[in-house]
């Protein structure tokens, strides 16, 4: 990813001289920028709710009203940096995609709060 970001115009030789630097900038902007999105999203299971950071936007999910969890290849957008994530279908029709880094213990996690809701 970097190469494309950075190489790419160095190779194709558009530009040259001083006025690379903007480019370069430019393109070390949106590098940091993605890897900031993709070391900030995380998930949590707190309470009775699971919370889902991902960049400056944060979502939470009451365990409740989730209704199903089950793997999902699809490309629709979200919080996770992979075709191989979690879809996590809640409320009425709400559907979110996840990729925790260990899915086994997200899964037991949920399973877990979920047992404890009625309580």
């Amino acid at each position: 990813m970097v190469a494309s970001f950075l190489g790419v115009p160095i190779v194709l030789g558009f530009f040259t001289g001083p006025e690379i630097w903007p480019v370069l900038l430019i393109s070390a902007f949106w590098v940091a920028f993605v890897f900031w999105l993709y070391a900030a999203t995380k998930y949590e299971i707190t309470g009775n709710a699971l919370i889902i950071h991902a960049g400056l936007n944060n979502r939470g999910v009451t365990v409740r009203s989730i209704g199903s969890v089950k793997d999902s290849r699809s490309a629709m957008a979200s919080a996770a940096f992979s075709l191989d994530r979690l879809e996590i279908q809640y409320g009425a029709g709400k559907v979110i995609l996840v990729l925790p880094k260990d899915k086994a213990g997200f899964l037991t996690d949920l399973d877990l709060h979920e047992l404890h809701k009625n309580d």
